[in-house]
């Protein structure tokens, strides 16, 4: 996928996050909620590092890794935290409130970079 490809998919995904969480009920959808924030995250990642760097990974295995390498710190930190967060949501149910609220500023912070 290019670049565009990705930025498109991000978009459709947050789009998508807007409907799951302006239900009311919004917990109960807790765990499609972080996995589609993971996907536009890792969309957005893709589309920064091809637009940037001309390559990307198609895939979130090696992401981590490979935004520490290109000096992505901070960006790094963000998706291994977004990587817990999901793994919690299929096993755990407490906090689901905060736990979308935290993948929500997330998202935003990697927006935000992947913009700039």
């Amino acid at each position: 996928m290019n670049a565009d490809g990705h930025l498109r998919k991000a978009t459709e995904m947050q789009d998508t996050i807007q409907f799951l969480t302006s239900d009311p009920q919004k917990e109960r959808h807790v765990a499609a909620i972080v996995e589609t924030v993971y996907g536009a995250a890792q969309h957005l990642v893709a589309y920064a590092l091809q637009t940037r760097h001309g390559s990307h990974l198609d895939t979130h295995a090696g992401m981590i890794r490979l935004l520490r390498e290109q000096g992505y710190g901070e960006i790094a930190d963000l998706f291994g935290e977004l990587d817990t967060l999901r793994m919690g949501r299929w096993y755990g149910g407490k906090g689901n409130g905060q736990v979308i609220a935290r993948c929500q500023t997330i998202l935003a912070q990697i927006h935000e970079w992947a913009s700039g």
